[in-house]
């Protein structure tokens, strides 16, 4: 009973969660997970349109807290909403989910959410998407590895240097493509000769295969 008389209400928590000490912040949003899961989800989406800058940012990092659990409601967010900033926050969230649970599987649900992004008529939205992709890893090599190759300079340098730090054999051969061709831009090929020299000094960190 102790415990549950010293459990703060979700209306105190989510009161902490505009204040501006970012580990008042933190500690809030890690009590609405562990006591308040269910009712906490839907409020935090609602307040990805809340004028409050600080709340709007609170709100996507105490998202990227609850993982699988906020996947497909962020994929419905993001798919029904008119709003540029609501839609980047929606992607900026999966991104803090990949960085906080490393390795974790996307459903296709949230994959088909940050591939639409990468098409968005915001380029914050679609800059947002290449980042958060970069965090999935190696899942989102495919729609990496396409970006690099597409029209949108400002992408295919953010998705360059994206895939610089993903340990994947897919990712030197596609650099090495983008260097020796003629059809990349100048300012894409500098992004990938930098990329190049990353891939190489990831590799030489990692202990050797052959030795294990």
């Amino acid at each position: 009973m102790l415990q549950a008389a010293s459990t703060p209400s979700l209306d105190q928590l989510f009161e902490d969660l505009g204040h501006p000490n970012p580990y008042v912040q933190t500690e809030a949003f890690l009590a609405m997970v562990r006591h308040h899961a269910e009712p906490a989800l839907p409020r935090l989406l609602l307040l990805l349109d809340h004028e409050d800058v600080v709340r709007r940012r609170a709100a996507v990092r105490a998202l990227g807290a609850f993982a699988e659990r906020a996947m497909l409601p962020l994929a419905e967010k993001f798919h029904t909403s008119s709003d540029c900033t609501v839609r980047a926050s929606c992607v900026k969230a999966y991104a803090q989910i990949a960085s906080n649970v490393p390795g974790i599987v996307f459903p296709s649900e949230a994959m088909a959410a940050l591939e639409t992004a990468l098409q968005d008529d915001s380029p914050v939205v679609g800059i947002a998407a290449v980042m958060a992709l970069g965090q999935v890893g190696e899942q989102a090599l495919p729609l990496l590895i396409q970006v690099c190759r597409g029209r949108n300079e400002a992408q295919a340098v953010a998705a360059v240097n994206a895939l610089a730090s993903i340990d994947h054999p897919d990712v030197t051969g596609c650099l090495v493509s983008l260097a020796t061709s003629e059809a990349t831009d100048t300012y894409v090929r500098e992004s990938v000769d930098s990329a190049l020299v990353r891939v190489e000094d990831l590799r030489a960190r990692q202990p050797s295969r052959s030795s294990s």
